[in-house]
């Protein structure tokens, strides 16, 4: 028994709790919500893949096929022109995001009067629904729409947007105009973590803006870069919404999530789709496990 420092003896300290008191049991419910989230995540992760290797329609009982459905995966031409069209929307969504992204957020970095009214402003458009989005940008780029109209005015040839060689990069001119203002306000939470302390030593070194720009501030954002750059991919390859509702003749605006949809719920191929969607986890794994490995040449965490 321990004492204290007048000689007397201490109490004991009970070591162990009741686990069946009420803290313990507020606790366990108030996880219960989680535990069954992340539950249902393993179940249908593995379901899902269970039954890739069937041919299900879910009305009739499954079919086991084994490795059948990746097989026809390979031949399959609009997995690779929905890959196409995925990388193309990359090419031409995801440097503009970063760029823009980039630019605008040094300009909200600049101590000006009403700056976070334009914070708001640029942030507005993530915030509302895709499907309300879409459809706006759907009456603009309309052979009749407020688009042509403009370039009408001006002289021009009409444009058809949602052709079979456009269409493309018109969701993307959407995409990158949904998503710069998130970006933006990243790459700003990136510019204002970097120490002041830096950039006075670059003055008193006789260093110009651009100098302080190219040595400081690109070094200090690769982290934020890298962020960015990941979630950008991922959700390229997640896209559904923005060609659901806005898509060009033929297969010019099919990406790899609506054929999975119209796979599993307009033909009812549930075993292929689930098949396709492995491809795509699988995908999405290899890229981020790459940037995960490429991260250590370029990412700084300091100067």
């Amino acid at each position: 028994m321990a004492r204290n420092q007048g000689g007397a003896a201490a109490p004991a300290v009970r070591i162990g709790r009741n686990w069946m008191s009420k803290d313990y049991v507020w606790a366990f419910l108030l996880l219960i919500p989680l535990l069954v989230g992340i539950g249902l995540i393993y179940f249908s992760s593995i379901f899902g893949l269970i039954v890739s290797f069937t041919n299900w329609d879910i009305v009739q009982k499954a079919e086991w096929v084994g490795l059948q459905n990746y097989r026809d995966l390979a031949a399959d031409e609009k997995v690779w022109k929905s890959l196409s069209n995925t990388l193309l929307f990359i090419v031409y969504s995801v440097p503009a995001k970063i760029i823009l992204g980039l630019a605008l957020a040094m300009l909200l970095n600049l101590k000006l009067k009403g700056v976070n009214f334009f914070k708001l402003l640029y942030f507005f458009p993530t915030a509302c629904s895709i499907i309300a989005v879409a459809l706006v940008w759907g009456y603009l780029y309309d052979s009749n729409g407020l688009l042509n109209n403009f370039l009408n005015d001006l002289g021009l040839s009409k444009v058809y947007w949602l052709d079979e060689f456009h269409a493309m990069g018109s969701i993307a001119i959407m995409s990158i105009w949904g998503g710069v203002g998130y970006n933006a306000l990243l790459f700003l939470a990136g510019l204002q973590n970097i120490p002041i302390e830096y950039y006075e030593a670059g003055r008193v070194d006789g260093a110009t803006r651009f100098q302080q720009f190219r040595m400081i501030t690109i070094p200090l954002l690769t982290p934020t870069m890298f962020f960015v750059i990941v979630t950008l991919m991922i959700g390229s390859f997640q896209m559904f919404g923005e060609v659901y509702i806005i898509h060009g003749p033929l297969d010019s605006t099919l990406t790899i999530v609506p054929y999975i949809f119209s796979e599993a719920f307009q033909g009812f191929r549930m075993g292929y789709a689930s098949a396709l969607s492995y491809l795509l986890i699988l995908i999405i794994l290899l890229i981020t496990l790459v940037q995960l490995k490429l991260q250590k040449k370029w990412v700084n965490y300091d100067l």
